[in-house]
């Protein structure tokens, strides 16, 4: 198969770009749309292209007249920015000319654009950059054969391109608890990726019937089973619903296997997953009706495709339900990990700070009632959304990401001196705070790499996860020797 590169020799534009919309265009909104395509992303370390395919992804999609609206049309890059088209008199197709404002960051413009093959490359095409679908049955279908990418303002790519897209009805329904049913507060105890999780869910009873809302917490989103004598039932394969914290639609699937932590010397524990799918009517709970507990040993997933083990899932082994009341409390100190400096070629940087919804006792506490604020070089920091006081379950996908406890930073601002975090719980008008945890930039700077023997190594990716060793990409490492210095480096794995 021939590998597209994609690249373009500077080209100053000319051409007049739509600007950038970030609120939420007038119109209706069209429901449960689902976004397919096709796509790649460029390898920085060989200047090559990864593939691939995909289909699930929550689609935004508003219409008002003749004009219809796509929000975040580059599926993996999620600023909030919505895509502008019109259709034509009798509403068969949408045409979206390019470019249009896609963001702007340190004080750089980036534009939607359409794009071909030209050869191995990708290139603007002047005379034809529009993004054409056919639409029909509600259904938007790219009919232009060509690609949509983020370019500078020289019509250069730089981050994801994506074409044969598809947005259309999902076409499922997700079976809802009845509107007038009391929701009941429960701690949720489960092992992922070979790690002790807990949080609180909610859970509603109406006769036999039971409804579990999704462990990420998607208000949209529910596991819906039966209750008889003391098993609970919950059918394989369900559709769950959109789940935006995800990005994408997801349904419940049995699977086996396990997750090992495997200590790599030097580099710390790191999962290994043998997870598959497997072939059963149900996933079983045991049912306690005197405590109104309920558990299971039997693994399942909340994945992101029907019928296959998708890239995008999360596993629950060891699941158990309890009923959950509040207590004031004063939570955990939160750890804050390494930061990455500004990364030569990407222009930002990245920080993580491990926030335990425990308090210091080792009890659990409810993420819902917590928040927090970040200190950069003395400044508060603010959430995309404005926020100082942040809630412990805020993202927005892209500068604030959560994975677990792990809350990961993207920042195009270089940090000089200390990074500060305080988390606090709210019960009624009780408010509790964590101490203050100072992180020192300058005293964990990169030091003397002779300084002694490395005793340990973290790896994490752009996002602030963890990763393997071994995982291609750009990685920082931040590495502990035996005299207590860390130095932080930065390495492309191939």
């Amino acid at each position: 198969m021939k590998t597209i590169i994609i690249t373009l020799a500077a080209t100053v534009i000319v051409m007049t770009a739509t600007a950038q919309i970030t609120e939420t265009p007038e119109g209706e909104q069209l429901k449960n749309m689902e976004y397919c395509s096709k796509g790649m992303v460029p390898d920085y370390a060989s200047m090559q292209v990864n593939r691939f395919d995909q289909n699930g992804i929550i689609a935004h999609v508003v219409r008002n007249g003749n004009k219809i609206y796509i929000q975040d049309p580059i599926t993996h890059y999620k600023v909030g920015t919505w895509m502008e088209g019109e259709l034509n008199a009798d509403g068969t197709q949408a045409v979206f000319h390019t470019p249009q404002v896609f963001t702007s960051e340190q004080g750089v413009t980036y534009y939607l654009y359409r794009m071909e093959q030209k050869g191995t490359s990708l290139a603007v095409n002047f005379d034809n950059t529009d993004i054409v679908f056919s639409y029909a049955d509600g259904t938007l279908t790219q009919t232009d054969g060509g690609y949509l990418s983020i370019c500078n303002v020289d019509g250069r790519t730089t981050s994801y391109v994506e074409y044969d897209i598809t947005i259309r009805p999902i076409g499922l329904e997700v079976e809802c608890p009845p509107a007038d049913a009391v929701r009941q507060s429960y701690k949720m105890a489960y092992e992922c990726q070979g790690a002790s999780m807990s949080k609180t869910v909610d859970v509603v009873f109406s006769g036999n019937d039971v409804y579990v809302g999704s462990p990420t917490g998607s208000p949209d989103c529910w596991m819906h089973g039966t209750i008889d004598g003391d098993r609970m039932t919950f059918a394989n394969g369900q559709f769950l619903g959109g789940d935006e914290s995800m990005g994408c639609y997801v349904y419940l699937k049995a699977a086996e296997g396990k997750v090992e932590i495997v200590n790599v010397p030097g580099f710390g524990d790191w999962p290994v997953s043998t997870i598959t799918l497997i072939d059963a009517d149900a996933i079983e709970f045991t049912w306690n009706a005197d405590d109104r507990s309920f558990s299971t040993t039997q693994m399942y997933l909340i994945n992101s495709s029907p019928d296959r083990m998708s890239d995008n899932y999360i596993d629950i082994a060891k699941a158990s339900f309890e009923p959950y009341a509040e207590m004031a409390a004063t939570p955990a100190d939160p750890v804050i990990q390494a930061w990455s400096g500004i990364v030569e070629g990407f222009g930002f940087g990245i920080f993580a700070i491990d926030m335990p919804n425990r308090d210091t006792e080792g009890h659990f506490i409810n993420q819902d009632n917590m928040y927090y604020n970040v200190y950069i070089d003395g400044e508060l920091m603010q959430a995309p959304n404005g926020d100082t006081d942040i809630p412990w379950n805020y993202t927005d996908g892209q500068y604030i990401k959560l994975s677990g406890s792990v809350h990961s930073f993207m920042t195009y601002t270089d940090i000089t001196d200390r990074i500060g975090v305080q988390v606090f719980y709210r019960v009624g008008d009780d408010v509790r705070s964590s101490s203050l945890v100072w992180y020192d930039v300058k005293s964990t700077a990169i030091s003397d790499v002779n300084a002694g023997t490395v005793v340990r190594t973290d790896c994490y990716n752009l996002q602030g996860h963890r990763v393997s060793p071994s995982t291609p990409g750009l990685q920082i490492r931040q590495i502990t020797r035996a005299d207590g210095s860390r130095q932080t480096v930065r390495t492309i794995v191939k």
